[in-house]
């Protein structure tokens, strides 16, 4: 949540939108996402999942800033048998947690438990398996395993320290007033 506050901070919002800027800047063929492959096929089939499906030189920006201010972004993905992914859906961060280790039969298992009413799904679709999400974290601090770290982080401490000077700024100017009055 306080990351949302940060957000509202003009020069924190327009830091979060240059990171956003700089990771979706578009090569000279216009694209921002440049397809590389020896076989024809896969590249065709990729460049469908990320032009068509995913539609990442609209979606993508928002994503990152997400990915960026949060340090995690969820993808619900809908996979058809024998078409493959047909559609995804943003979901957010506080209705989703990981789950990794909770199975002692299955080590490696990663399933994702979504919560909330608008998670769209159905009461037997809490659980969502490690397919039919795509999560993407900034890991670059081991410490918030199994999710990932925001770019705020850093700058939380102060953030909050700055509002609380704000705060107190604002009480002692209130006290004050009556006294130039009288």
């Amino acid at each position: 949540r306080d990351y949302e506050l940060m957000d509202a901070d003009p020069i924190i919002s327009s830091a979060l939108d240059i990171y956003s800027d700089e990771s979706t800047i578009d090569n000279v063929e216009g694209k921002c996402l440049k397809i590389k492959s020896d076989n024809a096929k896969v590249a065709k089939i990729l460049h469908n999942l990320f032009y068509d499906i995913l539609n990442v030189n609209f979606n993508l920006w928002a994503w990152i800033r997400n990915l960026t201010k949060y340090g995690d972004f969820y993808l619900k993905l809908d996979i058809l048998d024998k078409v493959g992914v047909v559609n995804v859906e943003p979901m957010s961060g506080y209705d989703v947690t990981r789950l990794e280790g909770h199975d002692p039969t299955q080590p490696n298992l990663v399933q994702f438990s979504v919560e909330g009413e608008d998670s769209g799904l159905n009461s037997s679709q809490k659980i969502l398996e490690n397919y039919e999400v795509a999560h993407f974290r900034l890991m670059s601090d081991s410490n918030y395993l199994p999710y990932g770290k925001s770019m705020l982080e850093g700058a939380r401490r102060v953030y909050k320290q700055l509002t609380l000077m704000e705060d107190a700024m604002l009480i002692h100017r209130i006290m004050r007033a009556p006294e130039r009055r009288i």
